[in-house]
Parts: structure tokens; sequence; C-alpha cells
């Protein structure tokens, strides 16, 4: 009858306990650079090459490398394209200004001829016959109209080259900006570390799996995150039914998954005020939360590592 006193005693110490909050985190940095596959030619980008996650980064050190084989044949084209446009706009303007300088002649010839005629036809019809008088009169009134259009074909040539000129001109500048262009997207595809620290790879967002070299990528992807091992802390998604008991705790105590013997305390730096669907946790809603510790027991910690932070109620 005691032992059975005293379970009964213990069982009701135990219900009395409340259940500890288990959470599952991981390290990360709050200082980083965040690697994105960059736009191209085409929906879908080659990931060449990425820094080994085990290797120390300094600032300036290259970490990822995209394929550029289209774009650096886009860039030849366009600079090929570049010559012949620049090449066709000199011919153009030597072809249109031979054009002009020949209208121009031409209505000068038409106006000195216009002006004898006009001389001619000035001579008064006492001095002429009447046959000689009709025809210079008849000339005036024809080398006034070869006059007019002679000043017609100048001004139909003029607009002739400046509209040729334009078109080939923003047809060489066009050229130009899709090579600044490419020029740009180039560089995109190598990325250098803008700060010293070490690189994680990212997931993939379809099968959740670890992105590696030779991966396809779409623009907009994030490939890897360059972290500073000097600004660390603990990240983890808290259910929305958990969160009073987190608000409530007493104490934060965290572990490793590689040293769960190694237990230390941690502090409970922000929530986020509006909770997060996790398409693959299901239909509910969670917080992000973020842990800060001055001490790790581990003594060269990597960014990802996860850990079990055990939630103390009171």
């Amino acid at each position: 009858m005691l032992v059975a006193l005293y379970t009964v005693l213990l069982l009701n110490s135990v219900a009395e306990q409340p259940i500890p909050l288990l959470l599952t985190g991981t390290l990360q940095s709050a200082d980083k650079q965040t690697v994105v596959s960059p736009m191209s030619d085409s929906w879908r980008v080659q990931v060449q090459w990425l820094q080994p996650e085990d290797e120390p980064v300094k600032e300036g050190d290259l970490i990822a490398v995209f394929d550029a084989g289209n774009i650096k044949a886009q860039i030849e084209q366009l600079k090929s394209s570049i010559i012949n446009h620049d090449e066709r706009l000199n011919q153009l303007k030597s072809e249109h200004k031979q054009k002009v300088m020949e209208a121009e002649y031409e209505l000068e010839r038409r106006q000195l001829l216009l002006e004898k005629a006009g001389i001619d036809a000035n001579v008064p019809l006492a001095n002429l016959s009447a046959y000689d008088y009709e025809k210079y009169q008849l000339e005036l009134k024809r080398s006034r109209t070869e006059a007019n259009k002679a000043a017609e074909q100048l001004a139909v040539a003029r607009i002739a080259a400046n509209a040729a000129l334009t078109k080939q001109q923003l047809q060489l500048e066009q050229s130009k900006a899709e090579l600044l262009d490419a020029e740009v997207q180039l560089s995109q595809m190598s990325v250098t570390a803008s700060q010293d620290g070490t690189i994680s790879y990212g997931t993939h967002p379809w099968y959740g799996t670890k992105i590696y070299a030779g991966i396809t990528a779409q623009p907009g992807w994030s490939i890897a995150e360059l972290n500073r091992t000097d600004s660390l802390y603990i990240e983890a998604w808290v259910h929305e039914t958990d969160m009073p008991r987190l608000q409530q705790h007493k104490a934060l105590t965290a572990r490793f998954d590689i040293a769960p013997q190694s237990p230390f305390p941690l502090r409970l730096s922000s929530v986020a005020r509006q909770g997060e669907k996790r398409q693959s946790w299901g239909n509910a809603l969670y917080y992000k939360a973020t842990f800060t510790s001055d001490t790790l027991p581990i003594t060269e910690p990597m960014l990802g590592m996860g850990l079990l932070i055990e939630v103390s109620l009171p």
C-alpha cells in the first residue's frame, strides 16, 4: 500500500512539472553575402565552380563561377556587329555627302540658267521677233521649273541623308548598349568575396538537397552564402501553438547535434511579429526566432550546424 501511495505521489509530481519545449535550430551568421544565380540569355544557368565549404575565404577571392559560354559568344558577335555598323556609317556619310554635293551643284547650275533665261526674257519685244520673244519667255518658265525641281531634289537628298545616318547611328548605339549589357552580365558570372568568412552551400528550392558545382539553376536561386564567423546566431522556426510557451520561458539551453554532451545557455534575441507558411511543413504558421550565446562549446563552428534547443518553462 505504501508503494502504491509513493507511485501516485510521484506521478502527481511529474504531472505538475511542465514538459519542456524542444526546437530545432541552425547556426547562422548576421553578416553574410548571398551568391544568387544571375540572369542569362536563357532561363537556366549552370554553376561551373564553387569555393569548397571547408576552406576559409578572404575578401576578393573568387567564390563562384557560372557558365558564360553563350554570353562570351554574344559579346564577340556584338563586337563584330559594332565594327560593321561603324564601317557602314562611314560609308553612308561618304555616299550621302556626294549626293548632297551633286544636288547642290545641280541647283546652282539651274539657278545660273534661270538667271540667264531671265536676262533674255527681259529683252523688249520691240528689239526681238515675236518668235524669239516667245521662245525666251518659254525658256524662262522652263528654267524656273527646273530650278524649283533642283531645290526640291536638294531638300530630299538632305532629308534622305539625315534619315539614313540617324538610322545607322541608332543601330550602332543599340549594338553598343547590348554589348555593355552583355559585359555586365559576363561580370556577374564570376562572384568574388566582399568579406572574409566561410562558404555554405544553399539548398535546392524544389528537392531540398544541397546545391553543388555542376548543377543547373534558374536565375534568382540562392546558390551559396559567405558568412563571417564573428557574428553568429541561432535561428529556429516556432510553430504558432508553441509561441506562448517560448515567450514564457524560464531558461534556454542548446546542444549541437555533433556535441550533445555539451549543453550551453542561450538568450532569445528576437521573434518575428508575423508568421510564415512553410509549404513542406503543412498549413500552420511558423515564426522565426533568433537566439544568441556568449560562448559556444565548439572551437571551429560551421554555419548550418544543427542544434536542439530546450525551452524550460516556469
